[in-house]
């Protein structure tokens, strides 16, 4: 290249002068050899102090466990000097400064942190401290928070081949940016071209631009190479020179600095990549090693890649489209049948298509799982195995895959090579986070609020509001909500008045707490069906035109909420009431198997493209009616995938229910005997009568009782005993008069006094030796 006298050379300006100031505070002395501004009293920059430190963090020092990256970094060098661990501050200063996808109280805290394991602790000069809170120049993306480690290490490779340079070297690096450049292109241990191209825009900022992502920087150049002079034959050969000759020639004098992520520039190279169009956004993915096995995996973390296989794929990437890969897919695979062929094209066409740069890509191997971000397009390597791959970030950490959030587990049995988990983008955004030492800042969106893994679900022990609401003991209270923590549905059966539904939304109520739009109760009745329970088609009209479109039910709409980002954490309850009443095999479908399998999930009947699962934050509470129809009657299927718990006026905790409402009331346990003397006459178990009929307020004085026998009562025996005793037969026996006169006239309740004069009947023979007539 032809160079300019090198008294023309200045640093120049970059995108955010604050940086660049902040970033020559400690650049300048430390390539220079003077006093750092950190220690104040020596040079950190050496040799010596840059091998020490590599030292410390690496080989049998590297910490490769799940700790964050600072708090490695706080043993490694719990017994270092404070000149390296001012070198060490001083590079992480270097490596974060610039990023503008990382908030100033994380630059800070990180840097600060460091400073204050010296003795005595050190901090920042005030211009860096400000440089900290610029907003940095680009945008790291992943790779700047998953590859701290590798970047200060290469960093101090940096130090060590700078000071190895004879004087003469240095000097002109420091006059030439383009000598500084090949100086930096000859540091050993590894390339980091990320950190290299940040660190090249930091020392000259004149001269190179802040745009790390090599694909990015290739299609800037294609894009503005008509601004290159013809002829030189540097177009294909130095790009850190061809994108400043572009910027000289298109940036205006006194206008800002020409900024490759800004309009009009961006649209003309048509980048970045993590820039989606409209109505699309991140998305994560599981890519399985298929036949590759664990040693594909492997060789993805190790080169920094993912793929599929591709073996027989031939098409130009480009241009690219579903309808080319598809043919492609046709082409080479023509031995595969048609069900094969479909497979491998969705899978191709996720890859190449939908999926993106800064999407979060999940890989399994054996037990154990492994994070990464998309950094690249896709491209062909002619690799048996892994023809077609893009570049990826993996967080260097694994975790264990049964310890993967909800809702990926049970989205890792879909099927195919190239699976879309964006469902779970948020659950796994939070993991990243949480094994990665940039808590808030490493996988956050641009403008979006982050979520937060979601916490542990737990239901709340049994309260003593629960006990004094239900008049149970707490044990047996305790025991129901166990049962429901374990298997996430409960079903209540037995007669009327025993409580089932009341219980049912007191347990609801309970467990979701203060927000009671987490509760919801729907009833079922004969033609009750799936399409009204879950989703089903239903006619809207467009324009004038009749369509159908798919309308969600209750279930599905309280699911949409549990599952949004942030639910995660809170319990949502759906009681349904009267179960039985409704065809349970017709309302349910496909949804019996995930009430037996939360964790998996399965392909709806008018959602075919969506995978929907039960999310374990929803409990579901049914209640079912012994008199509408027995229980043994009901779909074996749900027998099994509910735990059913019996209500029954005769068996604890019912039988004991009325008389510990009553004391709780402050009166007798008449209403007791009553209740107890009325089932005593009653053969058939299923029909007797709950307490909870004796439980209203109007149950007090005589009138009260009167209409609840009149209008509750004698009509459900009527039913019970119809074409067996006639109506007469029934009031003789079962009657209001005629019970307090067994229990032997004593009135009912604080004021049943009034009822005496009433019971003056003589009814004889006793309840229970009556025989039915049969008419």
């Amino acid at each position: 290249m032809t160079m300019p006298d090198e008294r023309t050379f200045e640093r120049g300006s970059g995108a955010n002068p604050t940086v660049d100031d902040a970033a020559w505070m400690i650049l300048g002395p430390a390539l220079r050899g003077e006093t750092s501004p950190v220690l104040r009293t020596d040079p950190t920059w050496t040799r010596e102090a840059a091998r020490t430190l590599r030292e410390l963090i690496t080989g049998e020092n590297a910490d490769t466990g799940p700790r964050k990256f600072v708090t490695k970094l706080h043993d490694q060098l719990a017994n270092a000097s404070n000149a390296v661990i001012a070198l060490a501050a001083e590079l992480l200063c270097v490596q974060v400064l610039p990023l503008s996808n990382i908030t100033p109280e994380t630059k800070r805290t990180r840097v600060n942190t460091v400073l204050s394991w010296a003795t005595p602790p050190l901090r920042l000069p005030e211009t860096v401290d400000e440089g900290l809170a610029a907003g940095g120049t680009f945008h790291g993306g992943a790779g700047f928070n998953i590859r701290i480690w590798q970047q200060v290490v290469w960093l101090t490779y940096f130090v060590e081949e700078w000071w190895g340079a004879p004087p003469e070297e240095r000097d002109r690096a420091l006059l030439d940016p383009w000598a500084f450049r090949d100086l930096v292109d000859r540091v050993q241990g590894g390339w980091e071209p990320a950190m290299r191209t940040s660190l090249l825009a930091l020392v000259w900022p004149g001269y190179f631009d802040s745009v790390v992502k090599d694909a990015d920087r290739q299609r800037i150049r294609a894009a503005f190479a008509h601004h290159l002079p013809t002829g030189d034959g540097s177009g294909a050969s130095d790009i850190d020179y061809d994108l400043w000759r572009i910027r000289q020639a298109i940036q205006e004098v006194g206008q800002p600095r020409v900024d490759w992520y800004a309009e009009p520039y961006v649209s003309a190279w048509g980048g970045p990549p993590f820039a989606r169009k409209v109505g699309e956004g991140r998305r994560a993915w599981l890519v399985r090693t298929g036949q590759g096995g664990a040693q594909l995996g492997q060789r993805w973390r190790n080169d920094g890649f993912v793929s599929v296989p591709a073996t027989n794929l031939r098409m130009d990437l480009e241009h690219a489209t579903e309808s080319s890969i598809r043919d492609a897919v046709d082409t080479g695979y023509p031995h595969l049948d048609y069900a094969q062929r479909l497979q491998l094209t969705q899978a191709d066409q996720a890859f190449v298509l939908r999926m993106g740069v800064d999407d979060l890509v999940l890989a399994i191997s054996d037990e154990s799982a492994h994070l990464g971000v998309v950094s690249g397009e896709t491209s062909w390597a002619e690799q048996a195995g892994s023809r077609l791959r893009r570049a990826v970030e993996w967080i260097p950490d694994s975790i264990a895959k049964s310890d993967l959030p909800e809702p990926v587990p049970g989205m890792l049995d879909k099927q195919g090579d190239v699976v879309d988990l964006t469902n779970a983008l948020d659950a796994l955004a939070a993991l990243a986070r949480e094994i990665t030492d940039t808590a808030e800042d490493a996988y956050a969106v641009d403008d979006q609020p982050t979520p937060q893994r979601p916490l542990a679900l737990s239901i709340p022990p049994v309260t003593d509001n629960l006990v004094a609401d239900l008049h149970m003991p707490r044990d047996v209270l305790q025991e129901w909500l166990d049962v429901l923590s374990d298997r996430r549905q409960l079903v209540f059966y037995g007669p009327p008045g025993t409580g089932k539904t009341f219980v049912a939304e007191a347990l609801g109520r309970h467990i979701v707490g203060s927000d009671t739009n987490q509760l919801r109760t729907v009833q079922f009745h004969p033609s009750y069906a799936y399409e009204d329970f879950f989703e089903g088609l239903r006619p809207a009209v467009e324009n004038g035109n009749v369509t159908y479109q798919v309308v969600p039910g209750p279930l599905r709409t309280l699911v949409a909420e549990a599952t949004t980002p942030g639910n995660e954490s809170r319990p949502y309850v759906l009681v349904i009431d009267e179960m039985n009443r409704a065809n349970l095999a017709k309302v349910f479908g496909e949804l019996y198997y995930l009430l037996e399998y939360r964790d998996q999930s399965i392909s709806l009947q008018y959602s075919s493209d969506t995978d929907f699962r039960l999310p374990k934050n929803l409990f579901i509470i049914g209640t079912m009616n012994t008199l509408d129809r027995s229980i043994s009657m009901v779909d074996a299927a749900i027998r099994r995938r509910f735990p059913f718990v019996e209500l029954h006026p005769a068996v604890e905790p019912v039988s004991e229910v009325l008389s510990a409402y009553l004391e709780r009331q402050g009166s007798d346990d008449r209403r007791a005997r009553l209740l107890d003397t009325l089932n005593a006459g009653i053969d058939e178990r299923d029909l007797q009568i709950g307490p909870s009929y004796l439980m209203k307020s109007s149950a007090r004085d005589e009138s009260g009782l009167e209409r609840i026998w009149k209008y509750d009562i004698l009509p459900l025996l009527d039913d019970h005993f119809y074409g067996v005793r006639t109506p007469e037969q029934i009031r003789a026996q079962f009657g209001l008069d005629a019970l307090l006169a067994r229990i032997g006239g004593v009135p009912v309740g604080p004021v049943d006094s009034v009822l005496d004069s009433k019971v003056a009947v003589e009814l004889a023979p006793a309840m229970g030796d009556e025989e039915p007539d049969g008419s």
